[in-house]
């Protein structure tokens, strides 16, 4: 009887998450208090307390490495404060590994890639964002976004076709991105195919995107 009510008790106290191939075993209490940890670190971030949220979330995540929502919180920390990136960077890693083919965790490294110009890398973390959104759905907002940053790390790079190629496919996701019709306007205009950029840049602006005005008004207005 009482090897039975052990066994009963083990159950209770553990819970299985079965992730791509892998099965993992995480104890209610370790949960609960990740969980805590990170709860209290939302409401640090909302106070602006962002070094005790930082320090929560990473106890959170040591506790319970498979509460995925502690690694989204760690990313709006740091784009709150870009505190911290080789320490964000290698949690949001581990969670990619833990969470296989997570395109928004990916992103989120290219993000923190983008904003410290490691453009290589942020190219990557794009490039498999996209690659992991074909499977899992791309009506997630962010996906256009995947796009988006790519496309302009080829525009930067002056690799225009390319850069088109991704503005066109954000586009058919989000027909209204006036980011995408400027920019490919501009990669349009690069290319010579200057009729194509004001037909985009006048899009826009007729969209309300200011920004796209200073390009037409330079280069279609006669």
């Amino acid at each position: 009887m009482k090897k039975t009510v052990l066994i009963f008790t083990f159950f209770l106290l553990n819970i299985s998450f079965a992730i791509g191939q892998k099965t993992y075993n995480v104890s209610f209490d370790d949960r609960n208090a990740a969980i805590e940890l990170t709860r209290n670190a939302i409401s640090d971030i909302s106070n602006k307390d962002f070094t005790k949220a930082f320090i929560k979330l990473s106890k959170s995540i040591e506790v319970d490495s498979l509460f995925r929502e502690t690694y989204l919180r760690i990313y709006q920390l740091y784009s709150l404060n870009n505190d911290n990136t080789e320490e964000t960077i290698e949690l949001l890693n581990k969670g990619k590994r833990i969470f296989e083919e997570d395109d928004e965790l990916f992103f989120y490294c290219g993000e923190i890639y983008r904003l410290n110009s490691m453009i290589n890398k942020a190219f990557y973390e794009y490039s498999k964002a996209i690659e992991y959104a074909k499977t899992n759905g791309e009506d997630f907002y962010l996906v256009p976004y995947y796009y988006l940053n790519r496309g302009n790390i080829f525009l930067a790079s002056e690799k225009y076709d390319s850069a088109i190629i991704d503005y066109n496919y954000l586009l058919k996701l989000n027909p209204n991105s006036t980011s995408a019709l400027t920019n490919r306007g501009i990669a349009f205009y690069k290319l010579g195919e200057n009729e194509k950029a004001c037909q985009d840049w006048d899009m826009a602006v007729k969209k309300g995107f200011d920004r796209a005005n200073e390009y037409y008004q330079k280069h279609c207005k006669n």
